[in-house]
């Protein structure tokens, strides 16, 4: 018995053998691999035919409507509230913060402003809110606006003497730049109403504004993230950015 196990145990398998296990081991594989693309074929095409979500609940517990578009690409209306939105908080100037509370809408708080020193060593004062609102802008394009907005606004609106309107007419649909950019026409007026003249001045706002798609900030922005923190993603909740205002004349739309 013993010499028959050692004889079992010292025969070696043939070359014929071998190779016959390499071929049964290697067809084996094959036909596993088969069955899982077969699933995951399978799964990408339910996946494929599944329509994309279209409702997005936020934290505040508000669902809203979606529709899928690319991480550059913002539709008109966007684009357009978003401008318009922006130009209207920089360039309304009444002297008061916007009220926060319902007690500030009938005790409205007296805007202290903002102190922006321009070229030459001299200081001037802009809204706070047209400060805020100024983090829509680009970056390089925003240091050159509010140095600008210094110098055209009056230091009156301090003093409760001056209140300044933009009063939007009409606003142009996006004409698409290039990928992520657009441009866009304002016919607008600034009414000045100053010591109390309700019928006030009106002076033309005319503007080619050129805006484009940014990095939408964090949604969910918490509290002991700041105040700044806070203001940069409300302002820029759009994902898109004000890079250029040049002046519109009438008659110049090619």
């Amino acid at each position: 018995m013993t010499k028959s196990l050692t004889i079992l145990q010292d025969k070696k398998l043939s070359k014929k053998d071998s190779f016959g296990i390499f071929l049964v081991s290697t067809f084996a594989l094959h036909i596993l691999t088969f069955l899982i693309l077969i699933l995951l074929y399978g799964s990408y095409s339910k996946l494929a035919k599944k329509p994309p979500p279209s409702l997005v609940q936020l934290n505040t517990g508000e669902a809203i409507n979606v529709a899928p578009i690319g991480s550059k690409e913002r539709t008109p209306e966007v684009i357009k509230t978003f401008t318009v939105n922006t130009l209207t908080t920089m360039m309304n100037w009444t002297g008061y913060l916007p009220p926060s509370t319902p007690e500030e809408v009938s005790r409205p708080v007296v805007d202290p402003g903002v102190e922006i020193q321009v070229i030459g060593g001299k200081k001037g004062k802009i809204t706070t809110a047209a400060y805020e609102g100024s983090l829509a802008l680009a970056e390089d394009f925003r240091k050159e606006f509010l140095q600008k907005l210094v110098e055209i606004t009056p230091q009156n609106v301090f003093r409760g003497n001056t209140d300044v309107v933009l009063v939007p007419l009409s606003i142009s649909e996006p004409q698409l730049i290039e990928e992520g950019k657009w441009k866009l026409i304002l016919i607008a007026n600034l009414m000045v109403l100053e010591n109390g003249d309700k019928l006030g001045k009106i002076i033309p706002f005319n503007k080619e504004i050129y805006v484009q798609s940014v990095e939408i900030p964090d949604y969910l922005m918490k509290d002991t993230q700041g105040k700044l923190a806070q203001t940069i993603a409300k302002v820029r909740a759009s994902g898109l950015e004000i890079y250029a205002l040049k002046d519109f004349i009438q008659g110049d739309i090619k």
